[in-house]
C-alpha cells in the first residue's frame, strides 16, 4: 500500500489546549506521526510517497473561501493585533443572539470560525494543514488511477471541520476534500465511513443535504462524548440527503463484539448504496487506553476491523484522523491496514 506523508506537519506543534479546568499540552501532537512511521518501518509495511501540491481549488470545493483566508492569516493577524503568547486561540465564541459574522479583528474571526479551544494556531499551522490536504489528494489520486487502496497519513486531522468552522483539532476536512475530488473526477457515489471514537460533525454537516455521499459514523454517544451536540441516531440527512446519513452512537466502554455489530451494519449499508469508492476516516481512539477516547477496543480488534472493511470489495482511501495513545498508536493503525490487506 502506498502512503502519502509529509514532514511538514511538524510545524504545527507546541500549543496547549484547555482540558476542563487547566491548560495542558495538546494530545494532537507531532509525536503521533512519529509513532505510526516507526511501526510502519518496523513491519516494513507500505511505501511512503511525497505528496504533490494541489493548490487551493480542491479546498474551495468544500470550504468557504473566506474561511480558508482566515486559516491562512490567523496566526499573523494574532501577532499583529494581539501579540500575546506563542499561539492564537479564541477567547469567546459567537453564539445565539450575537453577530455571527467575522469582523476585521482576529478575535472576531476566531470567535466566528472556531467552535472550541482545541484549534490553536502557531506559525506553521497553515502549512501543516495544507500538507495534510495534499497528502489526502495524493492518496486519492493513487486510488483514482487504479490502486485498490492508499493511505493518507494526515496531520492535523479533519473530520470535525465543516465548511466554515474549525474545532476538535481539525481545520480543513481532508476526507471530505478527497471525497469531493472523486466526485469531480467522475464518481457518481462515494461513501465515507468514519470509525473514529468521536463523531465527525464536520463531515456530516458538509454532506447532510446531499445524496452523492453516504456518510456513516460509529462513535461515542453524544450524550456523553464530544462533540455533544451532533451525532445522534435521528440525524439522517435533509432535503436530497435524507436517508444518506447514518449515525451509530455507542456507549462508553463498548468492546469489540458490540462495535463489530455496528460495523457490520454500516458495511451492509455501504453495499446497498453501491458507491464507486469508500473514504475511510481512520481514527483509532476507540482503543481502551486512549486518553481522549472511551471505548474498550484492543489492538488485535483493529486487525479484525481491517479484515471486515476489506469485505466491501471496493477501492478504499484511508485518511488518518484521531488516536492519541502514542505508545499503541502505530500498532493499532498498522494492525488495521494489515488486516485490510490480509
Amino acid at each position: 500500500m502506498k502512503i502519502a506523508f509529509s514532514e511538514r506537519h511538524q510545524a504545527h506543534g507546541g500549543a496547549q489546549e484547555l482540558n476542563f479546568n487547566r491548560m495542558v499540552p495538546m494530545w494532537e501532537k507531532p509525536e503521533r506521526m512519529d509513532a505510526i512511521l516507526k511501526e510502519l518501518a518496523r513491519r516494513r509495511f507500505g511505501t511512503l510517497v511525497e505528496p504533490e501540491s494541489f493548490g487551493l481549488e480542491p479546498i474551495h470545493r468544500i470550504h468557504d473561501p473566506a474561511y480558508v483566508g482566515f486559516l491562512m492569516r490567523a496566526y499573523d493577524l494574532w501577532q499583529e493585533q494581539v501579540g500575546l503568547g506563542k499561539f492564537a486561540n479564541a477567547t469567546m465564541f459567537a453564539m445565539r443572539g450575537m453577530k455571527q459574522v467575522p469582523g476585521s479583528s482576529v478575535q472576531a474571526m476566531l470567535s466566528a470560525y472556531t467552535f472550541d479551544v482545541c484549534v490553536p494556531f502557531v506559525g506553521g499551522t497553515w502549512d501543516a494543514m495544507r500538507s495534510a490536504v495534499d497528502c489526502a489528494l495524493t492518496a486519492q489520486a493513487l486510488v483514482q488511477r487504479g490502486e485498490r487502496a492508499a493511505f493518507a497519513l494526515c496531520r492535523p486531522p479533519g473530520h470535525h471541520s465543516s465548511q466554515d468552522l474549525a474545532g476538535g483539532y481539525c481545520y480543513l476536512n481532508n476526507a471530505a476534500i478527497a471525497a469531493q475530488a472523486f466526485l469531480d473526477q467522475g464518481a457518481g457515489r462515494v461513501a465515507i465511513l468514519d470509525v473514529d471514537y468521536h463523531h465527525g460533525n464536520g463531515t456530516q454537516r458538509i454532506f447532510y443535504a446531499r445524496s452523492d455521499v453516504l456518510y456513516l459514523s460509529i462513535h461515542g454517544r453524544p450524550e456523553e462524548e464530544f462533540p455533544y451536540v451532533m451525532g445522534f441516531a435521528d440525524e439522517t440527512g435533509t432535503a436530497e440527503g435524507e436517508g444518506f446519513n447514518l449515525n451509530l452512537p455507542l456507549p462508553k466502554g463498548t468492546a469489540w463484539p458490540t462495535f463489530a455489530r455496528a460495523l457490520a451494519l454500516a458495511l451492509n449499508e455501504i453495499d446497498r448504496y453501491r458507491p464507486e469508492v469508500v473514504v475511510l476516516s481512520l481514527g483509532v481512539d476507540g482503543y481502551r487506553g486512549d486518553p481522549v477516547g472511551g471505548f474498550a477496543l484492543e489492538s488485535d480488534d483493529f486487525t479484525e476491523m481491517g479484515r471486515m472493511i476489506a469485505t466491501i470489495d471496493r477501492p478504499v482511501l484511508f485518511v488518518m484522523e484521531g488516536g492519541y495513545a502514542v505508545d499503541a498508536l502505530g500498532r493499532n493503525v498498522v494492525n488495521l491496514l494489515e488486516g485490510f490487506e490480509s
